[in-house]
């Protein structure tokens, strides 16, 4: 009821496309990203050989580590343009990029493999981020950026609650490939959402 609210008030409140656009595609995103995170520990300590605790915190190192070292070089190339072009086509990428790397934990049984996809998830994040950002950043309305970054946060915060619950489900009653799948294409309908304001952004 209270998710349902919050997706009226961002139809019947005058936000402009591009925005509700941002935001839905991210609750998409991220919320499916939520339906695996906090199981992700137990996929690598059952499914992975030789998966350990510290396997789990190293690969979580990797991934921030990729992020934090290729998110503003991004950042900064997409910064010399001043079409928004470059930004919603990094961050499709970036996001598309986030989804095969989903698809591909099926597949993985060693902490070699692992490690890789971790840093390939790590830069399908430096590359999605700045994009979507600097997007928003332009597009926000003036005079409604807290009301707009709040139903952002809130639209999130409530979405990734309810995938939390139904990862948990996911994963307990049909295993960790369905529950990589969901998240996978979930990720890539996140994705393609983005394409929908390619008319609606700064082309020069």
């Amino acid at each position: 009821m209270y998710s349902r609210s919050i997706l009226r008030s961002i139809k019947n409140y005058q936000v402009n496309l591009v925005i509700k656009v941002l935001i839905i595609s991210d609750f998409l995103i991220w919320s499916s990203y939520q339906l695996l995170a906090p199981f992700f520990a137990i996929f690598i300590t059952d499914k992975i050989d030789h998966g350990t605790i510290e396997v789990v915190g190293i690969a979580s190192a990797i991934y921030l580590i990729v992020k934090s070292i290729f998110e503003i070089p991004v950042g900064i190339h997409i910064d010399k343009s001043k079409s928004e072009t470059d930004d919603l086509f990094v961050s499709i990428l970036g996001t598309a990029l986030m989804a095969v790397v989903y698809f591909s934990y099926i597949f993985i049984d060693s902490i070699s493999q692992l490690y890789i996809l971790q840093g390939f998830l790590g830069l399908g994040a430096a590359i999605a981020f700045p994009g979507w950002y600097s997007i928003f950043t332009h597009h926000i309305d003036k005079g409604k950026e807290a009301f707009e970054w709040s139903l952002y946060d809130v639209l999130l915060g409530v979405g990734m609650a309810a995938a939390a619950a139904g990862g948990g489900f996911l994963a307990n009653n049909y295993g960790f490939d369905l529950l990589f799948l969901v998240v996978g294409l979930f990720t890539i309908a996140g994705a393609i959402l983005l394409f929908t304001v390619k008319r609606k952004i700064r082309h020069n």
